[in-house]
């Protein structure tokens, strides 16, 4: 549990405010930079020090065998929330930002940067892990033009390294009612085990008819976009969305359909209902909270345990959380014993719900474990973990 919250609440050497929700940097140095994370217990994405960056998008339960060792490794999913602004034709990035703020709000589990572009605009941008829909992000992005600009804004999605056999795909879906621009992208995990596959889409604020026209660009294999370009007048200010959903065959039969599905869903919502259905699932979360009256930065301290703890973990998944949780890919992603020990506890009294899953986990393990044992034994006359499962699966969950 320490080497969880070490690693997740020094994103930059930086002194951390008193607020009892929020934690914020406002000197972001790329050089010592760890990024932090909003998740909602199944897809993590991880900051940037680059505006409209994301450094790794992770999911729960998508392993494969690559990188370090002969054992199965986290996956790095297709990065999916990319983006880039162009203003006047120069493309920002941290070098042209000034008066640069990154911000995680543990209550309302979002991820905030804001800056400067000289005299000409102010930006902000918020990542969401929507908690009330699994596999699926959402981008908000405001721009407050100080002159009159011109900009122009891309959502890049982007396969990792790793990935092979990736294919990229564009759709706009035009109904009487909506205009829905599709992109999305398939490819297959190092061994070809998994298939993983994403899709995205913007959300504009303008009534149906008087959106900006998107133009889609095919670069390579591994990155292709949608893009659109807005005049702005001096004091307007502008705001769109970027809504994605990633999924592998891991989590469904079917999973560029179901990506695709998730992400025409999240459209047809609307950002309001996406954000209004989010906060309200993080506000049943923190109805079970630890309240510290005197110590500022206590409080401060285990709202941020508790929100990684409820970040890593999801009720109904059966998954259960590595000491990196979905901060990235320590550790593999593989499960220890520092969940059972340090975890568990507290998520049991206070969301018992999700603790289920983390038992669940490993209930579902028994049988392959037991195997692996009784290898090693050559006198072992039968599988006790066969016996043992309907005992066991009462004394956990009493039936």
């Amino acid at each position: 549990m320490n080497r969880l919250l070490l690693f997740l609440l020094l994103f930059s050497k930086v002194a951390i405010t008193q607020d009892p929700w929020k934690l914020t940097a406002d000197k972001i140095d790329p050089s010592n930079y760890y990024g932090v994370t909003v998740a909602n217990g199944m897809i993590g994405i991880v900051s940037s020090p680059e505006p409209f960056k994301v450094k790794d998008v992770v999911l729960a339960g998508a392993y494969d065998l690559y990188g370090r060792g002969r054992v199965s490794n986290f996956l790095r999913s297709f990065n999916l929330l990319n983006m880039y602004l162009d203003i006047d034709g120069r493309r920002l990035d941290a070098k042209s930002a000034t008066n640069m703020k990154q911000e995680l709000d543990m209550r309302k589990a979002s991820f905030t940067g804001s800056f400067d572009y000289g005299d000409k605009a102010t930006v902000t941008y918020t990542y969401y892990s929507l908690r009330h829909l699994p596999y699926t992000v959402l981008m908000d992005v405001t721009i407050t033009a100080k002159k009159d600009i011109a900009m122009g804004a891309a959502s890049v999605m982007e396969a990792p390294d790793a990935m092979k056999d990736v294919q990229n795909y564009y759709n706009e879906i035009d109904r009487p009612h909506v205009v829905i621009s599709l992109l999305s992208s398939v490819g297959k995990s190092p061994t070809g085990k998994l298939q993983l596959c994403a899709s995205n889409t913007f959300l504009f604020s303008e009534p149906h008819g008087q959106e900006p026209r998107v133009i889609h660009e095919m670069w390579d294999n591994n990155m292709h976009l949608m893009k659109f370009s807005r005049k702005m007048k001096a004091g307007e200010t502008y705001r769109f969305s970027i809504a994605g959903s990633s999924i592998t065959s891991a989590h469904h039969d079917d999973p560029l359909n179901e990506a695709e599905r998730w992400t025409i869903y999240a459209k047809l919502e609307g950002r309001e209902r996406l954000l209004q259905f989010h906060q309200k699932a993080w506000d049943e979360l923190w109805k079970s909270d630890i309240q510290i009256e005197g110590d500022a930065q206590a409080q401060q301290d285990v709202h941020s345990m508790l929100y990684h703890l409820y970040s890593f973990s999801r009720e109904g998944t059966a998954l259960s959380p590595s000491p990196m949780g979905l901060s990235g890919l320590g550790y593999n992603g593989h499960v220890f014993w520092d969940t059972e020990l340090w975890m568990y506890p507290s998520i049991l009294v206070l969301h018992p719900e999700i603790a289920r899953s983390l038992v669940e986990y490993r209930f579902q393990r028994l049988d392959a474990a037991s195997e692996m044992h009784f290898r090693k034994d050559s006198k072992a006359q039968c599988s006790p973990g066969k016996v043992q499962r309907p005992a066991l699966k009462k004394l956990l969950y009493g039936h």
